[in-house]
């Protein structure tokens, strides 16, 4: 008679009406378990995130195994979110819900992912049976396709896309599909862009790109004609929540299409910006991205094709170009992404740039296959709470290479009470953690063959070679992985070490011969020094718990609380931790003559 219990449906008696609830039988979740257990000490503080991985990672196995078997399927019975008929009105979630089901907003014709909620259903309802507590908080577990953006969720909500929502340019999916990154933004507001609406889907480009960044996300946006036409900083700066919004707001009140055309000056700045950043340390240490747009016609000298290339190779920056509408550039903009690891799009006039742009995050998902989830904070705008979602992608595998198919996540809010954790003590430790998986940097494993098939994905103007690829690429040997304890000599972990050069650890870094040697011998997939065969999949199946190493913070004084620390305590995100760049290490100790501690 309890009607705060809600009784799921079970899936263990198919065709019948039988249904079950862990609570009718006394059981808590874990998270009570986890408290109680907590306070005997008997358990770590972040072995509740044990609990939501395991969780991920089975879901994310249904989903992988269950895609691979749906694929000829063309028609099921599944429960639609717009509208959702059988969602009943509830004041806690300001709006209809069905905490039975999982429900599904479809963003094409393809049956194949409204009959692949059936099977994740269960997963889901298994999960919330024993964790969620629905009439008390608000949490959601949900996943989108990556192919074409539809969405399942529990619970099942009466809810309609509006025309501009795409789950995949959200920064929960960019940034659980990915590692962090720099992005340096640069685009073309000359006087041509005024043709055809450009400069309007160029500021809607640039703002689309903006939204796909999180906090553990480094930017900037510059805008050039026949020089800087205006530029938001000097330096990256992480994307907060508040970040995000002042900058785009700051392209508001930029003028879009005025003056000549200058690709030189624009690349140079931008190049300039990375050099301060790294420098300063205001950078997340992780992968580079330049995404350069432009519609027009430029000099552009072989001295500047070198200098770009030079850049380019130093910081280990991939080089993204656009040529939008029918008098752009492409021999440049095209030779650009060529030569400095990127990709080049040819975009007509009234393309659709926004999503063009949006996806350069597909590269940095392509070369990885995470294995730890990725921790975020948003704002739920329908029920305002404040929601904490844990994400992991998804891959397609039935090619031989893993390719994206889409990301899931879990708001830690399902299984546990956020607002009653923060007034622990153990809640910077918890956050400690959280903060520290979710910056971890990956080496991407894009050979010259797997880059090439991304380009031609694009399509064929994207190619930059008529080499003959093998069907199957090559891949990273699975078992070569870095020495997750290992510090070097100045005290850094090994995912420092992606995007740098590790064999000039001496010349760029200060290290000694034979601290080189051990980032060489200790870090080879960081460095990426594993040898090449087959794709296998594997990578996962060593990872330690969440729970068995401590937040690294307290393991080297190289990793400390940078200068964003005291916004995010204030946000409520808590503790927000960033490794010390060498290079900012290097140049404050030659000149100060003093250690940093």
């Amino acid at each position: 008679d309890d009607c705060s219990i809600v009784p799921y449906r079970s899936f263990l008696f198919e065709g019948s009406d039988a249904h079950y609830s862990y609570q009718t039988c006394g059981e808590s979740n874990q998270f009570e378990t986890w408290i109680a257990s907590l306070g005997q000490g008997t358990v770590s503080v972040t072995e509740l995130l044990d609990v939501v991985q395991g969780y991920l990672w089975s879901t994310r196995a249904r989903v992988e195994s269950e895609h691979m078997a749906l694929k000829s399927v063309s028609s099921c019975n599944w429960i639609n979110q717009c509208p959702c008929v059988e969602c009943v009105l509830n004041d806690l979630w300001k709006g209809k819900t069905d905490f039975t089901k999982v429900g599904v907003t479809l963003k094409s014709e393809d049956a194949s992912f409204a009959c692949l909620s059936l099977p994740v259903s269960q997963s889901y309802i298994n999960i919330a049976a024993k964790e969620g507590q629905p009439y008390q908080r608000v949490g959601y577990m949900y996943f989108a396709d990556h192919a074409s953006g539809s969405y399942m969720g529990w619970p099942a909500v009466d809810w309609c896309f509006d025309s501009g929502y795409d789950p995949r340019l959200r920064p929960w999916y960019s940034s659980g599909a990915t590692g962090p990154k720099d992005l340096v933004i640069v685009v073309d507001v000359s006087g041509s862009m005024e043709q055809a609406g450009r400069a309007r889907l160029a500021k809607a480009a640039t703002s689309a790109v903006i939204d796909t960044l999180e906090w553990k996300d480094w930017a900037t946006v510059i805008l050039f004609n026949h020089g800087i036409a205006a530029q938001y900083s000097q330096q990256l700066r992480p994307m907060l929540d508040e970040e995000r919004s002042k900058m785009k707001s700051w392209l508001n009140d930029q003028i879009w299409s005025q003056g000549g055309t200058d690709f030189q000056t624009a690349l140079s700045e931008a190049f300039a910006v990375i050099e301060r950043s790294v420098s300063a340390g205001d950078t997340s240490m992780c992968q580079k991205g330049m995404l350069f747009l432009t519609d027009g016609e430029a000099d552009f000298t072989e001295y500047d094709f070198a200098q770009t290339q030079r850049k380019a190779l130093q910081f280990s920056v991939a080089l993204f170009t656009y040529a939008l509408g029918s008098g752009a550039q492409t021999y440049i903009t095209h030779r650009l992404a060529c030569e400095n690891k990127g990709i080049f799009y040819q975009l007509p006039d009234h393309a659709d740039l926004s999503t063009a742009m949006s996806k350069y995050y597909e590269y940095f998902a392509s070369g990885v296959e995470l294995c730890v989830p990725s921790f975020t904070r948003y704002r739920d705008v329908v029920t305002g709470a404040e929601l904490w979602p844990a994400c992991l992608p998804s891959y397609d595998r039935s090619s031989g290479e893993q390719e994206l198919l889409g990301v899931g996540c879990i708001d830690l809010n399902v299984m546990a009470d956020l607002e009653r954790m923060k007034s622990e003590s153990y809640w910077e430790d918890f956050i400690c953690k959280l903060s520290d998986l979710s910056k971890q940097c990956y080496h991407l494993d894009l050979s010259d063959c797997r880059l090439e098939k991304l380009r031609r994905a694009v399509g064929p103007e994207s190619s930059c070679t008529d080499v003959a690829w093998e069907s199957n690429c090559a891949c990273a040997d699975p078992n070569c992985q870095d020495n997750a304890n290992f510090l070097d000599e100045l005290g850094y972990f090994c995912d420092t070490w992606v995007g740098d050069d590790c064999t000039r650890a001496v010349e760029d870094w200060g290290y000694t011969a034979a601290g080189q040697e051990s980032v060489l011998q200790q870090c080879r997939r960081s460095c990426g020094r594993c040898p090449q065969g087959p794709c296998q999949d594997g990578q996962c199946q060593n990872v330690e718990k969440i729970s068995s190493s401590a937040c690294r913070d307290k393991l080297t004084t190289r990793v400390t609380p940078n200068k964003i620390t005291k916004i995010l305590m204030a946000s409520g995100f808590g503790v927000q931790l960033a490794w010390i760049n060498p290079w900012a290490w290097l140049c404050i100790s030659l000149a100060q003559s003093v250690l940093l501690v």
